[in-house]
Parts: structure tokens; sequence; C-alpha cells
């Protein structure tokens, strides 16, 4: 059974990394004890309820001896319990972006989908991004100008230092039917900001301040 969502494996992958260090990086047993502690805490607030492949992962992490080899391979043996990402097929994609000519079909095998909150995907040619996600189980999705120029930034999607561009995305005004360009810096590739995506909040902001989820 998936269980895990994929912000949470982030989540979980990201905490493991900074144990891993720590046990590198650390010799005294007290700090390393105190700071496998932070981390077990860390990991299980990212769930509402413990799941047991979860915790047996955890159990494994409090091994000091682990090596980055071994931690890999236990990612891995936890990622089958990750749901990926919703593959929708061309005619959605089509209904989704209906105004969107020449609209181009992904190849999803270039996507690590257990790792993908949303998918999103640049057009160079037009100098657009499309976002797609799921809402409470309905696909969705956005579109808007996309800069060339990536700068270093913080994206406001996953909260994390990037390479960023300006995305302008056309956003339609209540009530009176007019549609206004709404702007923000946000990662330039989508697939590298799933992969720091561990929480929610900044992806659902980013989404209400475009008038995608209200």
């Amino acid at each position: 059974m998936n269980n895990i969502l994929p912000y949470q494996y982030i989540g979980i992958k990201r905490q493991s990394m900074r144990l891993m260090k720590a046990y590198q990086t650390m010799n005294d047993p007290k700090m390393i004890e105190t700071y496998q502690s932070l981390i077990q805490e860390s990991v299980e607030q990212i769930f509402t309820e413990p799941l047991p492949e979860v915790e047996a992962f955890l159990n494994v992490m409090m091994d000091r001896t682990m090596t980055r080899h071994q931690l890999d391979k236990q990612l891995e043996l936890l990622k089958i319990y990750v749901e990926p990402f919703k593959v929708p097929s061309n005619q959605q994609l089509d209904k989704l972006f209906k105004k969107v000519k020449k609209l181009k079909y992904q190849n999803w095998a270039d996507y690590e989908l257990t790792e993908s909150t949303y998918i999103g995907w640049n057009d160079p040619g037009q100098q657009k991004k499309f976002i797609i996600f799921y809402h409470e189980g309905e696909l969705r999705g956005l579109y808007g100008d996309l800069s060339p120029s990536v700068n270093k930034g913080v994206c406001p999607i996953c909260k994390n230092d990037s390479k960023v561009s300006m995305f302008l995305a056309t956003t339609k005004i209540a009530g009176d039917g007019t549609y206004t360009k709404n702007g923000n810096y946000i990662c330039h590739d989508s697939r590298s900001c799933n992969k720091q995506l561990d929480d929610l909040t900044g992806l659902y902001e980013f989404l209400a301040a475009t008038k995608t989820v209200l």
C-alpha cells in the first residue's frame, strides 16, 4: 500500500541525509544521540500517524556505522511505499490546456514520479512553463510566460535557494471577468524544485496567488 506522498518522501530523504552528515562529522556519542532524536522527531512530525515502513526505516537509520551506499539502498526500498504522481493522458492535458496550440506532450519516463508533488515543464520555443498538479483528487493546471534569464534566489514553492526565473501566470480576476498577469520568481527547473519540496505550504500559497486553488 502506498502510504507516503512524494513531498513526505523528500522530507524523509533530506532528514536522513542530515543524519548521515552528522555520522560523518561528529565524534561525540552524546551529540550523535541528541541529533538522532531530533531527526527522528522531525521525520515523525511529517505524518499525522505512525507508519510501520517509516518506523522501520528510522530504526535502520539509528545505526551509526551506516554508509551512504547503505542509506541510498534503504531509501530505494522505502520508495516502494510512495504514491507516485498519477500520469495524465494526452487527452486530459489537451482539455486542461485547451487554449494552447501545439502543446508538447511529455515523456513521463524522464520524470521521477515518486519524487514529484507536481509536474512542471518548460517550452523554450514559446517561452512558457506548464504546471500540473492534483487538488482533492482533481487534475488542475496553469501556464504562463517564463523568462529565459536564470538568477539565484529563493523559490516560493520549495522555499529553498535555487536557480529561479520570472514566471508570469495569467490569472482571472473574480467577478468582472478580466485577466491580469501575476509574477513570481520560481525554480526554472521544476524537477529540481520537487527534489527540494518537503512541505506543501509554499506550493499552495503559490497556487492561491495565481487563483488556481481558492
